[in-house]
């Protein structure tokens, strides 16, 4: 029995390890999720300013989501960027279930793997402003002893005002997130024109 435990331990913490995330120790940090989130404007591309560390993201630069909702109501994620000169897009979608009655809170399917688990996808904080709105994504499961932790901030501009994200920065420490593995993706004239 004892065998059994630790083997699903060990898978459930090594899925998840490939795409890359942060660790934790303890339960996932208790954070509060957008009350201004709108879905409806949310839609559309988003510039990656920041992310943890990941494998799928790795070395990108000029990377972008862009979020659609389907017919049957999920929305689709697509990532895009540039890694070593080339355009790559995510090498397949992901599809959230969106749920109104908890708006800032999707449930995102590990691709077609059902015995894994739906991994939560959060928006903490929005602006929905069309020109220079931002909003921080946020993944944290519980696994075993700690958790796993994935965030992103996304912005409509290339570049965010070093004060806004200092106050980002700020918020996310106060809800217990360690900030200190973020990554800053590199946005600049050389990054393709956005859709």
């Amino acid at each position: 029995m004892l065998l059994a435990v630790v083997v699903s331990a060990v898978l459930a913490l090594s899925v998840p390890a490939v795409q890359g995330q942060v660790y934790g120790w303890g339960g996932c940090p208790n954070v509060p999720t957008a009350q201004n989130f709108a879905v409806d404007r949310w839609l559309g591309t988003w510039i990656e300013i920041a992310r943890f560390p990941s494998s799928v993201e790795e070395n990108v630069d000029c990377g972008t989501d862009t979020y659609t909702r389907l017919q049957d109501g999920r929305i689709e994620f697509k990532y895009a960027g540039i890694r070593d000169g080339q355009a790559i897009d995510h090498v397949a979608p992901l599809y959230a279930v969106f749920n109104p009655e908890a708006p800032a809170k999707f449930n995102v399917p590990y691709f077609d793997i059902s015995f894994l688990p739906e991994m939560p996808y959060w928006i903490l904080e929005i602006d929905h402003d069309p020109e220079t709105g931002y909003f921080v994504g946020y993944t944290c499961m519980d696994a075993w002893i700690g958790n796993m932790q994935i965030l992103w901030i996304f912005s409509k501009e290339r570049e965010m005002d070093e004060e806004r994200l200092n106050g980002i920065l700020g918020r996310l420490e106060g809800y217990g997130i360690d900030v200190s593995e973020l990554e800053y993706v590199r946005q600049d004239d050389t990054c393709p024109a956005l859709p």
